[in-house]
């Protein structure tokens, strides 16, 4: 038996402006709000630079626990 998907092997993979008008449209109102700068940022970064920098945190995270550092996780209820 052979795997089939629907998925059009010769499709641009980039975002057209009308999907990200659309992805826009349906962000939450109750989002925190970026800096023109930060979301100029995330935006202008491709999805392996976010892998790498996702990577580069873990790292950091990993290193800081080695040396004995610990994360505090505050409940949402008490976080006010």
């Amino acid at each position: 038996m052979t795997d089939v998907n629907d998925y059009d092997e010769n499709e641009e993979s980039s975002v057209d402006d009308d999907e990200a008008k659309a992805a826009e449209k349906g962000a939450s109102d109750s989002e925190p709000a970026l800096s023109d700068a930060d979301l100029a940022e995330a935006e202008s970064l491709t999805v392996t630079a976010k892998q790498r920098q996702r990577q580069a945190l873990e790292d950091e995270i990993a290193a800081f626990l080695a040396k004995g550092g610990q994360i505090t996780q505050v409940p949402s209820e008490e976080s006010n």
